[in-house]
Parts: structure tokens; sequence; C-alpha cells
């Protein structure tokens, strides 16, 4: 098996024109290396798949995610994120591991910044666990984002992961969380077993705004993450933003050409947000 210097590993269903934009700014980043794309699907019925197959240089993964009621009689996808996640994971051909997801935009120079960096860290002695790419909700807020969890500890939303780490603490958690925290969940991890996660400040990322949900119409499934990420790490403290001063050009064109609700919602969402400040 060729032995590639990184993997770039992500999930989907259903999102055939948003993971050719995807896909596109991973082959088109500028990467020196030899370059992995891992995507595990999740059963698509719009011609994803069909897409998937023609790509001679993607492995493709297909592992149907369907819903099922679970024991606790809650709505849940019968493999959680953790599992889905995992998949692709351990079969990366690298120890450096890249994750994005399918509605993502890479900055050009993204995944070569953050192996050089992460790379080096680790030649030098350092014991990094993984690094976090900054990020903007699309088009809703107008700067580059890291969150940072309980005690500084950064989330890595997207971005990379060192493989010996994640082995040493048993990979992704795939039974706690169904979807929401599972990143959180390993970043804690990492970090109290010494693996420490860094922001990546060169590498940057624009993620398409989620269509919003109503207060009383989140699912339980998303109520029972949040509860059980609380039960695990509240008592260790709040997190925080590490806004980043640079704002990189990024072309969302792809946004518009493929998910063009979410971005009309986005904008009507930044404008809510700035007549919200201006109330205060």
């Amino acid at each position: 098996m060729k032995k590639f210097d990184l993997t770039v590993v992500l999930g989907s269903k259903n999102r055939k024109g948003l993971i050719k934009a995807t896909i596109g700014s991973i082959r088109n980043n500028g990467f020196n290396g030899n370059i992995e794309i891992i995507v595990v699907d999740g059963g698509s019925i719009d011609g994803t798949c069909d897409w998937l197959a023609l790509q001679k240089d993607v492995f493709t993964i297909i592992q149907p995610n369907y819903s099922v009621v679970n024991e606790n009689g809650i709505k849940v996808k019968a493999h959680s994120w953790g599992e889905f996640m995992n998949i692709g994971f351990k079969a990366a051909h690298s120890d450096y591991i890249c994750m994005v997801s399918d509605d993502l935009i890479l900055a050009p120079g993204c995944l070569q910044k953050g192996y050089d960096e992460i790379h080096q860290r680790i030649d030098n002695g350092e014991k990094i666990g993984g690094g976090a790419f900054y990020f903007r909700e699309y088009p809703r807020n107008d700067y580059f984002r890291v969150i940072k969890l309980a005690e500084g500890n950064v989330n890595i939303n997207h971005g990379f992961y060192y493989r010996p780490a994640l082995e040493a603490v048993n990979w992704l958690d795939e039974k706690t969380f169904n979807f929401y925290n599972g990143d959180g969940d390993v970043a804690m991890r990492l970090n109290m077993a010494g693996w420490k996660t860094i922001v990546l400040k060169d590498c940057f990322a624009l993620h398409l705004v989620h269509l919003p949900q109503k207060k009383q119409t989140l699912p339980a499934w998303y109520l029972k993450d949040m509860e059980a990420y609380e039960n695990l790490y509240g008592h260790l403290g709040q997190g925080s933003l590490d806004i980043s001063e640079d704002t990189p050009p990024i072309n969302p064109r792809p946004f518009w050409r493929y998910a063009l609700r979410n971005v009309l919602t986005g904008y009507l969402l930044r404008e809510y947000d700035k007549r919200k400040m201006n109330a205060k």
C-alpha cells in the first residue's frame, strides 16, 4: 500500500454539490506531498455515490447511516458521529489526519501550513494531539474563530489529528455522543492524556452556516449529547472563543451555487445578530 504524507477524511450524505466544492478545495490546496482523500458516505441517494465512484483519487467507503430508535426511545442515527468518523480515521494510511466537513472550503495553502507546523513541533519533541483551523460561519459571521473548551483546551472543529495520539486515547467515543460534542470530548481526552491540541494560526476555512432550529424543536438526541458533555466536563469551567485578527479571502461561490437557502438565511441571521447587539 502506498504511503501517504497526509490523509484528509470527511463524512457526507446527500451533499453532491457541496462535497464537490470541498474536495476541489482539497485537491487545489497546494499540498506538496502525497495526499489521500477518504470519504465515508452515509448512503447518499442524490448521485453523490455515483460521482465519488468516478474519482480516482478518492477512497470511498459507503456505510449507510439510517435512523433508528435506541433503547431509551430516542430517534438517533444507527452509527454515531464517532463511529462514523473512526471508520475513516482507522483506514488512513498516514499518521497525519485532517478532518474536514462536507460543507467546508479551505483557504489556499491551509493543508501545507497545518502539516508543516504540526510535523515540525512533533519532530521537536512536543506531544501534539492535533491542531485546529480558524473557521468562519459563512455568511453569518465576518470573523474567523477557534473554540476553546474548559481549561483553555483547543477544540478541533476542522483540522489535524495525530494518529498515534488518537490511538493512545482509544479513538473517538462511539457510545456516549450521537453527534454533537464528540469532537469536544476527544479534544478534552487528548489534553488530559498529555496530547496537546493547538491553534494553527495560519490555517483558515469557510464553513457554511446551518439552518437554525427553534429551541422547542431541538431533538432529544441533541439534548442528550449536551447533557452527557456537561456531566463529563462541566465542572472544569466554561470555554471561550479565539478570534483571529486575519480575514483571508476565500471564494464562497460554491455555497451560493449549491446551498442558496443556507446563504440567504445566513445573511438574515447576520442582520438579526446586529439588531440584537444594538438593542443591548
